[in-house]
């Protein structure tokens, strides 16, 4: 099965929910709509934690995506554009939603190239609107890869010139060739600057169930030739199939798990990893059954316990100041992260006012920080997303 494949922009498509879970997902939406006071008012447990598995076992069975194969598989996707010699006066675009590795991706493949990097300009020279920031970087028109286009503007009235200069110059083929990524929801903002016969655009494929469930299941393997079984911690349901080595007794009951991941991940691989390996137990519930537990010691090999989709605590948004929290959470996503104080320039909020939201959207887990950059969290996007779209602003469309 081919786990990395890279299709034009117009073909990338999300999983699709089951009739089921956009049943469940309604009822759920009513209880958390009527019931968010009682709820919020309850401190975070997580009850799992006693059972999560020891790091190293982490690191072993779900270690984070690497994206060296991914790169790899762009390398073969990008051989006939390397290959025309016109072509590469139009630089090629990248396009991922948070947490899909794109940044990576274009990392490595400049590895595998001996590209040049281009470094973001600062916001200073955002403002500025002055090209220097590029110039010094592209040197002798070496060929180039620049992965972070959404910090090449700052949704301000003076935020927006050097964006429109930098298009000026790939439009007239002054950048020699190049290769741009950018995030999802920077490229929604940015596309009305772009001229639409530079639509060369590339997206790698949306993990589904299926694509999901053989990249997690060979991620735990390592390449080594072991049996690990994961099952469901609740009813003894399997995750993945079992291999086809292992006998099993009677029918085999399958969990619906992988299928609600893939749809609420959106088929991110970054954010349906994070829920996965947050997932992952080291022994089932008290409550399962005598008889999936004695078959669990019977079947060769060792078995992984899986948190059930109804135990998971995703992070929900905080009660009150909706439209303040909307501000914060669109401005984030459309830079790909900001620091407060770019927030306060780029959003109607004070400078308190940003504050305020950091620190309570900081405690909901739907923001974290790092390195000075505040970024909607991995496990806290898809709840901030539904968010935006339940209060009409503009979303990507990944």
């Amino acid at each position: 099965m081919t786990i990395w494949e890279y299709v034009p922009l117009a073909e990338y498509t999300p999983p699709t929910p089951s009739v089921k879970a956009i049943s469940e997902n309604w009822f759920a939406e009513l209880r958390r709509r009527f019931g968010a006071g009682k709820a919020q008012a309850e401190p975070f447990e997580e009850r799992e934690s006693l059972k999560a598995l020891p790091a190293w076992q982490l690191q072993r069975i779900a270690p984070a995506p690497a994206w060296r194969a991914a790169a790899q598989a762009l390398d073969v996707r990008l051989e006939h554009w390397l290959a025309d010699r016109q072509s590469q006066h139009i630089p090629l675009l990248f396009i991922g939603p948070p947490y899909s590795g794109h940044v990576e991706i274009l990392q490595l493949w400049a590895e595998l190239h001996d590209w040049r990097v281009i470094e973001p300009p600062a916001s200073e020279e955002v403002f500025a609107g002055d090209l220097s920031w590029l110039s010094d970087q592209i040197v002798d028109d070496q060929p180039w890869v620049f992965p972070h286009l959404e910090r090449t503007y700052l949704r301000h009235t003076e935020g927006l010139g050097l964006i429109r200069r930098f298009f000026d110059q790939v439009y007239a083929g002054n950048l020699g060739c190049g290769l741009i990524g950018c995030d999802s929801w920077g490229w929604t903002f940015l596309r009305r600057f772009w001229p639409e016969h530079l639509s060369n655009t590339l997206a790698l494929r949306a993990f589904d169930e299926k694509l999901l469930s053989h990249y997690l299941q060979a991620l735990a393997s390592g390449g080594e030739d072991q049996h690990l079984l994961f099952r469901q911690s609740d009813n003894g349901k399997y995750v993945f199939p079992p291999p086809e080595d292992v006998a099993v007794n009677g029918s085999v009951h399958h969990s619906d798990y992988m299928q609600r991941l893939a749809v609420h991940s959106r088929g991110i691989l970054g954010i349906a990893w994070t829920i996965w390996h947050n997932s992952l137990r080291i022994e089932p519930d008290e409550e399962i059954a005598e008889e999936a537990q004695a078959e669990a010691v019977d079947l060769p090999g060792k078995t992984v316990w899986v948190a059930p989709w109804s135990q998971i605590k995703h992070p929900v948004m905080p009660p009150g100041a909706i439209r303040h929290q909307a501000f914060v959470l669109h401005a984030l996503l459309l830079h790909s992260g900001l620091t407060g104080e770019q927030l306060a320039q780029v959003t109607p909020l004070t400078a308190d006012e940003v504050t305020e939201m950091i620190y309570l959207l900081q405690n909901a887990r739907v923001l974290a920080e790092s390195a000075g950059f505040w970024r909607v969290t991995a496990q806290g996007y898809p709840v901030a997303r539904q968010f935006l779209v339940d209060n009409g602003y503009p979303v990507d469309e990944f």
